[in-house]
């Protein structure tokens, strides 16, 4: 028998594989994962300290020569950039995420405020987003998470460079199973002005802009950018009324769920030769939203405060040196107000004077009661933290024998919460040491080896040592790359130190390791106007004490699991362009994510994902057409005591597209209808897990603890098929 997933999946990847519509002509080159053209280590030596351009399936995208020299050695190096995101129309980065970073799962709900970014199976605190050098990891301030990634405004980003499998190397902690690489835009001798806005579902508007300034004419050494965002939308429904527990629906807890992010900043660069150059930037970012659940909260608005100031030096020594230093400061600040229902406890029934009517025993008075340190005003107590980052990173190239990557990153934080929170506020610092060796083999020239190294310090855990290798090997139009590494990260704050009605931290916590190996097949050819590329890997990971929670407990805490995690995949990515008018991407992740000795997949982490790109662009390059289909396989997740409740929220197809039009002498004037979910389909980005202590039952002693209906389930539901307008200009 047919079943409805079944040909879910199969119009999947019809619309993948074999689709009329036309693709966009830069959705391909979403590989500098070596499956383009890249530069040989010759041609990068020559590049090095400057941006340069990777050759990808018949165009040219813009990449870091870190990105570059990550792919040479084997690395799985992705590149997205401005245009294909301006393409999806993503109006937050998770967005961004899901349709367009191959293997990449979104924790979370986009539409909620809060979300992080997952790659091949693993969890939040193993893929490592950073906005130009910065990390955007939370570092667990006082009352919960601070996501980071919520910040970031898409049309602010210049490309996005993602670094498939270990990478804490150059990173830092936190990026054992992967990096997510955020290029924003920034100041070049040049005078430019971008505005755009838009309009679409929910009431949802956006205004946006950047002007970049010559301060001393074009090609000069002084200039700067100015820029700016603002987001506002009423939100489409996150939660159904119906799974809203009885006594928090009749104190309001049903709402809707607004969200507004407004970001400033200003950029500098001087640049006094071509070997030189110093950028710095200062930017604001605000976000405000409502993430009441439907088991306890009856209003929950947070606000996020999240300023960062970073800085580079860069400058070339000679040919066979060049230096870079990176400099960050960031203190994102947390106000979380969040209310209960007030209910009536005396089992005679209660009397409320102010509307002059009986309240019968177990039901809601209409009121709500603030939880602790969560209150409205100065009983809004603030969580944050502090953090601050140095990057030293030296290359230095020996003729015909190799090249080498030298350097120290320090980073150091602490908690930065009101003192009304029982948390220690010492720094915590780490100092890294980091040393690549990548030699030429006289016997084999077109062999491209990193062997490196990399020694932590801190008074946490005195030392820890990271390795981390890559290979590439070209075949003629085939090629062979694998690479591997290990990785660490240490409690968050909370996690050691949370002390609430519903969690505890557990100061026993001990850091969880990682260490991942992947390695892949591809192909790669050109033949005039047609491009063709495609890969076949497969990645294998094993997580050791990793840190997770308890499910089912009042309060729960956090602990390290003894169980080995392991996570066993494969993947594989299909790219064909013809000329600059077709374009068909498509990507293929599975994994299998399980503790050792279990046949149940982890939580929140897809069995397989399809996703692709597929556009046409008119021949003059005024008209475009994109389809962006995305479908999720089996993903579970599990609540109740000692995980009784299991439910399986994946198995479903869901499909963006977008239409644009290019007016003007230099088609400048762009406009676009965006579609988000065209199919309608019905589906939940995360499903959660609560309990009816606030319901009538359970006040009343109807129902208790143990009984069968304490706990439930409840879906975090997904964007319905929406329309945004959209309307940018430069000049």
């Amino acid at each position: 028998m047919i079943t409805v997933p079944t040909l879910r999946l199969t119009a999947a990847a019809l619309m993948l594989s074999c689709s009329a519509y036309p693709a966009l002509a830069l959705s391909a080159d979403e590989q500098a994962t070596t499956q383009g053209a890249v530069p040989s280590a010759e041609d990068a030596d020559a590049e090095q300290g400057n941006r340069s351009n990777i050759v990808v399936t018949g165009v040219r995208a813009t990449a870091t020569p870190q990105a570059q020299q990550a792919a040479i050695y084997g690395n799985y190096v992705q590149i997205v950039d401005a245009q294909q995101i301006a393409a999806s129309g993503a109006s937050n980065f998770a967005e961004l995420a899901q349709f367009l970073i191959k293997g990449a799962n979104i924790g979370y709900s986009p539409d909620e405020g809060e979300y992080t970014i997952r790659l091949d199976g693993g969890g939040d605190r193993d893929t490592l987003v950073v906005l130009d050098g910065v990390p955007l990891y939370d570092r667990g301030p006082a009352l919960e998470e601070i996501w980071g990634t919520t910040t970031i405004d898409p049309h602010m980003i210049d490309h996005v460079e993602v670094f498939r499998g270990g990478n804490s190397l150059f990173f830092g902690s936190n990026g054992g199973i992967g990096v997510v690489s955020i290029r924003t835009k920034r100041p070049d001798g040049t005078n430019k002005v971008e505005l755009g806005a838009s309009y679409g579902s929910f009431n949802s508007r956006e205004l946006w802009g950047n002007a970049r300034m010559a301060l001393d004419g074009e090609g000069g050494a002084h200039s700067v950018m100015v820029y700016g965002s603002s987001q506002n939308t009423d939100g489409p429904r996150i939660f159904n009324p119906a799974d809203f527990v009885d006594n928090v629906r009749l104190a309001g807890g049903v709402q809707k769920y607004p969200l507004n992010r407004n970001n400033v900043g200003v950029k500098y660069l001087f640049k006094p030769t071509d070997d030189t150059e110093v950028r710095l930037n200062a930017q604001y970012t605000q976000i405000e939203f409502s993430d009441a659940f439907p088991d306890n909260e009856t209003y929950s608005p947070n606000r996020v405060r999240y300023p960062i100031i970073d800085g580079s030096i860069l400058h070339k020594w000679s040919d066979a040196l060049t230096s870079q230093l990176d400099l960050y400061w960031s203190n994102p600040k947390l106000n979380n107000t969040e209310t209960f229902a007030e209910i009536c406890r005396v089992r005679t029934g209660c009397f409320d004077t102010q509307n002059g009517r009986a309240i019968a025993f177990g039901t809601a008075t209409g009121r709500s009661i603030a939880y602790p340190n969560k209150g409205f005003g100065a009983d809004s107590k603030v969580s944050g933290f502090k953090e601050l980052g140095a990057n030293f990173r030296n290359t230095i190239n020996f003729p015909e024998v190799g090249e080498a990557v030298a350097g120290v990153q320090v980073v150091s934080y602490r908690n930065d919460s009101d003192p009304v929170f029982p948390i220690n506020s010492d720094w915590n610092t780490t100092t890294g040491v980091y040393l690549d060796l990548r030699p030429r083999l006289p016997f084999s020239p077109s062999t491209n080896i990193s062997l490196a190294g990399r020694v932590d310090f801190s008074k946490v855990f005195d030392s820890k040592f990271i390795w981390k290798f890559g290979v590439r090997q070209p075949i003629g139009d085939f090629y062979i790359r694998a690479n591997g590494g290990t990785s660490y990260s240490l409690p968050k704050t909370n996690e050691l130190f949370a002390d609430s009605p519903t969690t505890v931290g557990n100061p026993a916590l001990q850091p969880e390791t990682t260490k991942t190996y992947n390695g892949a097949f591809g192909y790669q050819h050109t033949s005039g106007d047609l491009t063709i590329s495609a890969e076949i890997g497969a990645f294998r990971t094993d997580i050791t004490a990793r840190i997770q929670t308890t499910s089912g407990l009042t309060p729960n805490t956090y602990f390290n699991n003894t169980a080995l995690t392991q996570i066993r995949g494969i993947t594989a990515d299909f790219n064909l362009a013809i000329g600059e008018q077709w374009s068909l991407n498509a990507g293929f992740t599975k994994q299998q994510a399980r503790l050792k000795g279990s046949l149940l997949q982890i939580n929140e982490t897809p069995e397989y994902m399809i996703q692709g790109t597929l556009a046409w662009n008119s021949p003059d390059q005024r008209w475009h057409i994109n389809l962006f289909p995305r479908y999720q396989g089996p993903e579970f997740s599990t609540g109740g005591v000692g995980g009784s409740l299991r439910k399986n929220f994946g198995n479903y197809l869901v499909v963006n597209g977008s239409l644009g039009w290019w007016a003007g002498e230099d088609r400048q004037h762009r406009f676009q209808v965006r579609l988000v979910n065209i199919l309608d389909e019905k589906y939940a980005e995360r499903y959660g897990f609560g309990n009816q202590r606030f319901s009538s039952a359970f006040v009343r002693g109807e129902i208790t603890t143990t009984s069968p209906s304490y706990f439930y389930g409840y879906p975090f539901e997904g964007k319905p098929r929406s329309v945004y307008v959209s309307y940018t200009t430069t000049f």
